[in-house]
């Protein structure tokens, strides 16, 4: 009874642009996005506002308070070292992810084998192995004298664990770690997005010649594009902040290896060791910047919040008449 009088009293009190009432649709549309909404400002908006106001607060490194707090992180040694390692990390992490994550997902859509749901289970095996279960079994597997796979790295005359963890190695250690923890889970995403493409499409496409590879990358990848997209977005997110397993590595297994290694290291050091709060909120603002920069580009600079439409035959012709014409 109180949420029907709730619905009622909301019903009667959101009206459209026309004057007219929502229709019930809508109020449950709202209703599941409220909770949404609060925890959007609760952790999101919330924490925002309040390092805003606690960037210029008063710090050892600057005693006065005010907003050369950002100048003062930006000239700080330990910020050009994490921007090397992050970055170098995204460079090996972000088109792995993304080439490899496509190129399954579309080679396991090309045909429905009874076999092809214990692959799926397979691919997101290795996703419930993440976080310092994932540091821990890649310790094992590199360590020379744990690794299933000893005799071969005896065998490459690695016979030491301090050959295989330095800190210059952790670039590439850490790359294959997080993309082995999450590419499984992309894959089932971007397979299910295939799944939602109309087999009339794909029937019509057969009947006018086209060959498997043909259909995946002239039709398959367009019509999942948005899903990429959003995939690269929250994978480029996810490789700036990377914490967990450098922090695990530094903490638990080879202390120093990964001493502020990572900008969220680095900002974890400042606010909990060194006591700036001021500093390491002006560094999460700065960190904000990149990913809200490249959340914008994908909203207003691509179609991805457009319908997909495939260009019809006539069209196709008409446009290779225009190249040849061109040519010409």
């Amino acid at each position: 009874m109180v949420l029907r009088g709730f619905l009622k009293l909301l019903n009667r009190g959101v009206n459209v642009s026309q004057g007219r009432h929502y229709k019930p649709k809508n109020l449950l549309m709202i209703l599941m996005l409220a909770p949404y909404l609060v925890l959007l400002f609760l952790f999101g908006i919330l924490p925002l506002i309040m390092a805003i106001f606690n960037v210029p607060s008063k710090s050892p490194s600057n005693p006065n308070g005010g907003w050369k707090v950002f100048s003062i992180v930006l000239h700080d040694f330990r910020l050009v070292p994490a921007a090397e390692h992050v970055l170098g990390f995204m460079a090996i992490f972000v088109p792995l992810m993304i080439f490899f994550v496509v190129a399954m997902s579309l080679m396991l859509d090309v045909n429905s084998a009874p076999w092809k749901k214990y692959v799926r289970l397979a691919y997101i095996v290795p996703a419930c192995v993440s976080g310092s279960v994932a540091v821990l079994l890649w310790y094992v597997l590199l360590e020379p004298t744990l690794s299933p796979f000893k005799s071969v790295m005896h065998w490459l005359g690695i016979t030491q664990a301090s050959q295989i963890w330095k800190t210059q190695n952790l670039t590439f250690i850490l790359a294959f770690m997080a993309f082995f923890a999450l590419a499984g889970q992309w894959i089932l995403i971007q397979f299910g997005s295939l799944q939602s493409i109309s087999t009339e499409i794909l029937e019509a496409a057969r009947v006018d010649g086209c060959s498997q590879f043909q259909m995946a990358m002239r039709i398959k990848l367009p019509l999942i594009r948005k899903y990429v997209i959003y995939m690269s977005v929250l994978v480029f997110a996810g490789g700036l902040q990377i914490f967990v397993e450098p922090q695990l590595l530094n903490t638990s297994i080879y202390a120093g290896i990964a001493n502020q290694w990572s900008f969220d290291q680095l900002s974890y050091s400042l606010a909990f060791q060194n006591g700036n709060f001021g500093e390491a909120s002006a560094l999460s603002l700065m960190l904000l910047v990149p990913s809200l920069i490249g959340a914008l580009l994908v909203i207003y600079k691509t179609d991805m919040f457009e319908d997909v439409t495939l260009k019809s035959p006539k069209k196709l012709a008409k446009e290779a008449r225009k190249r040849e014409a061109a040519r010409a």
